[in-house]
């Protein structure tokens, strides 16, 4: 039901929303997760454009296995490298120091213009950021800048061991300081729980964090060595998870939510121009 919904509404609404995918840290599986989600909603029949506006740490030999190609093979999307990842850069650091490597400026306005672009042929766009939300990239701008101008609402990924507490709130709070909606904040197991020790502190974490972050919490996902053995195979078993599931359900229902807030907007304001 909210696939059709979303979909009638595309059809008349020339500016369709999207979801930016961000962590609160490198290597915390944002990408696994991104891909994930993109390719249920695609299986799902939902049109879905995906964009990695930055991404660093490409080499020449490497870029079928870069985190936009991917989110591309996962949308099975017709758009171009280009248009997917604006800027790609060799060095694996930060995109602003990757940046000055390759004498090249990242400009967040032209990203903005691209996405604009980009949703404008899709039903649903899925924007996965680099690294943390402080990450700069720019000598001014960082990724929350980024996430504030394309005026996205959020999806947190973060660890679900030792240390994840204090990153998630953390970035929740950058978040919210900027008034950026936050649709859920999701926990990955960065590597397998097998000793009791590990078990007690992912618990903790887990149950810390559905208690303090006051946004849906979901996982954690289950570590997943067949992503490193066979990354397709890995990921289309990911995205058929009870956590992708709700994940999935939580994007739409906020889309949803938000066109028709946006509806009524626009009519009460009709109503007022009218009188």
């Amino acid at each position: 039901m909210e696939d059709m919904r979303l979909a009638k509404r595309h059809t008349r609404d020339s500016s369709p929303r999207g979801i930016f995918v961000t962590a609160t840290d490198t290597g915390v599986g944002k990408t696994l997760i991104t891909a994930a989600l993109v390719a249920h909603l695609t299986q799902r029949g939902i049109d879905v454009g995906v964009m990695k506006p930055i991404e660093s740490g490409v080499s020449r030999s490497a870029k079928a296995q870069s985190d936009g190609a991917r989110l591309q093979r996962a949308a099975g999307s017709h758009d171009s490298m280009a248009e997917i990842c604006l800027y790609v850069f060799r060095l694996p650091v930060a995109p602003l120091s990757a940046a000055r490597a390759d004498g090249t400026i990242v400009r967040v306005a032209a990203i903005v213009r691209a996405f604009r672009a980009l949703r404008k042929k899709h039903a649903l766009m899925v924007v996965e950021g680099a690294g943390g939300v402080h990450v700069p990239i720019t000598s001014s701008l960082d990724v929350l800048d980024l996430i504030y101008r394309m005026k996205l609402p959020a999806i947190v990924v973060g660890r679900s061991g030792l240390g994840g507490v204090n990153q998630a709130l953390l970035t929740l709070n950058a978040l919210r300081q900027r008034n950026i909606p936050i649709v859920a904040l999701v926990l990955n197991q960065l590597r397998p729980v097998h000793t009791t020790t590990a078990r007690v502190q992912e618990q903790s974490t887990v149950n810390l964090l559905r208690r303090l972050a006051k946004v849906p919490v979901v996982g954690p996902l289950p570590y997943s060595p067949s992503v490193n053995r066979n990354w397709n195979e890995g990921l289309i078993r990911l995205a058929g998870t009870a956590p992708i599931t709700k994940l999935a359900r939580l994007v739409l229902t906020r889309i949803i939510h938000e066109g028709s807030s946006r509806k009524r907007a626009d009519a009460k304001r009709d109503g007022h121009s009218e009188a």
